[in-house]
């Protein structure tokens, strides 16, 4: 979900983090690795051209850690001076609306960058202005299902006099209405959203829950024009079909419904989904894997300044 946004008056990242997942009880395969690595270069790239970034919640794919980690989140301390350095962080308030973990998360990420960003500034239901531009928080909504242990995150607003973009990263669809209603109630020309994690079905969301995100992401193609849906859908292979519906309800409003990747023209590799596959065609040895804890690989992949 990591997102880089330019207007007249800021250039900035939304959510600027990555990192890989549990699946299948093998652990990631280096294709994956690559692609984290890459990723992380890329934020970083990025990075070089922002004076801001902005953080919806404290989970590791959505901003980078202050540790060393090669084996899930591709993170050092030194990747993160790098990130954050210099830039102005909004960020979600660490005191209110927010879960046990991400509460400890959040506290090690300010006392830790305090001294390296330019400024850290609660972001919870407040608006900033640059120039023309206005950024517009919402207040904390929940990461899902209401409820849910996962806690709250902020949506963003990114409004101009020509469009007016809104980041919702892990609504999950949006799987609750009234989340849905205040993406809508934006007016939004573009919406970039994290879809429902399909490949829990029954174990951490329900049924209902996945037809209330299907009938929500039907409303929002039929009053936005460009609509990018990704994320935890994405880890599944018959993400298209479960979209089936919403593709087609957008076409009749000859709206757009694109995966992140299909913006930037290129086709999805959905490697978590096919990590078994990955695994029988390319196995790799114990060795491979010892160096990649050790960090004996991140000079191969990535090589931050």
């Amino acid at each position: 979900m990591a997102t880089f946004v330019e207007t007249d008056d800021v250039k900035m990242i939304i959510d600027p983090g990555s990192a890989l997942g549990p699946r299948f009880h093998l652990s990631p395969h280096e294709r994956e690795y690559v692609a984290l690595a890459r990723s992380r270069l890329a934020i970083l790239e990025a990075a070089r051209k922002s004076e801001l970034l902005t953080i919806s919640h404290y989970h590791f794919d959505h901003y980078v850690p202050n540790f060393e980690d090669w084996v899930w989140i591709w993170s050092s301390p030194e990747i993160a001076a790098n990130l954050y350095r210099g830039k102005v962080i909004l960020a979600k308030d660490i005191n209110a609306d927010i879960n046990a973990s991400q509460r400890k998360r959040g506290y090690i990420f300010q006392k830790l960058n305090a001294k390296i960003a330019k400024e850290i500034k609660i972001a919870d239901g407040k608006k900033f202005t640059f120039g023309q531009t206005v950024l517009k928080f919402s207040r904390p909504v929940a990461h899902g299902s209401p409820g849910t242990g996962l806690g709250y995150l902020l949506m963003l607003t990114v409004k101009t006099h020509g469009c007016t973009l809104v980041h919702a990263s892990d609504v999950q669809g949006p799987v609750d209405s009234e989340t849905l209603q205040m993406i809508l109630s934006e007016r939004p020309q573009v919406v970039i959203v994290g879809g429902p994690p399909i490949y829990l079905a029954g174990y951490k969301i329900d049924g209902p829950s996945l037809e209330s995100a299907k009938s929500n992401m039907m409303k929002m193609v039929r009053e936005v024009p460009l609509n990018v849906i990704d994320h935890h859908l994405l880890r599944s292979l018959d993400y298209r079909e479960f979209l089936g519906p919403v593709f087609r309800e957008a076409e009749k409003k000859r709206h757009r419904l694109l995966t992140a990747s299909e913006l930037l023209g290129l086709e999805p590799e959905l490697l978590e989904a096919r990590r078994k596959e990955l695994h029988e065609k390319e196995p790799l040895t114990k060795e491979w894997y010892n160096r990649l804890k050790t960090g004996d690989l991140k000079g191969e992949l990535i090589k931050p300044d």
